[in-house]
């Protein structure tokens, strides 16, 4: 944790982690809290494509578990650091290790918005289209399952509701809660 002095006391600068589904807006939402507070972002999607190489080949040549062990390796190496905004991945919560971590570095968002509008989202763009979990028949059942086997995790979080707000309002409502902290 970083340290500050500020008139005698100590104030200790926690991270604000971003988690919740895929489509959600975890990485808009980081990049605009970093700009307000002027602190770091890191996605942990882009480390892990940093360190181990694009995401869909990570899938394709290892599988899930493995995906899943470098998510780990990230969270483990990224729990280190203090006062910056991290997005994770929305499946990164699966593992209470990593949850177990992030809850010591910092205070925990869950960003939420129901199925049909997470498949509007993620069909919207060209390089959401493919995301490996979603290559299904049926992607909008697999979002809905996907949700209701996460949902008691997820309910452990600070909930946040993304529908119908800008990444810039989510990001002004998340700092308002930290300040009042």
């Amino acid at each position: 944790m970083s340290r500050l002095q500020y008139q005698g006391a100590l104030i200790v600068v926690k991270n604000i982690i971003l988690t919740g589904f895929m489509g959600t807006g975890k990485s808009s939402v980081g990049k605009e809290i970093s700009i307000i507070r002027n602190i770091g972002f890191i996605d942990t999607d882009d480390e892990i494509q940093k360190q181990y190489g694009p995401i869909n080949d990570i899938f394709a040549r290892h599988g899930e578990q493995y995906f899943r062990e470098c998510e780990n390796e990230v969270v483990l190496n990224l729990a280190q650091f203090s006062g910056i905004v991290i997005a994770t991945g929305g499946g990164l919560v699966l593992n209470p290790k990593n949850v177990e971590a992030l809850r010591k570095s910092g205070i925990l968002f869950c960003l939420t918005a129901p199925p049909n509008e997470i498949f509007k989202r993620l069909t919207a763009k060209e390089e959401t289209k493919n995301r490996p979990l979603l290559n299904t028949p049926d992607p909008l059942t697999t979002i809905t399952e996907m949700l209701k086997s996460r949902r008691n995790i997820y309910d452990t979080f600070i909930q946040i509701d993304t529908v119908e707000k800008t990444p810039e309002d989510i990001a002004k409502e998340i700092d308002h809660y930290v300040s009042e902290m």
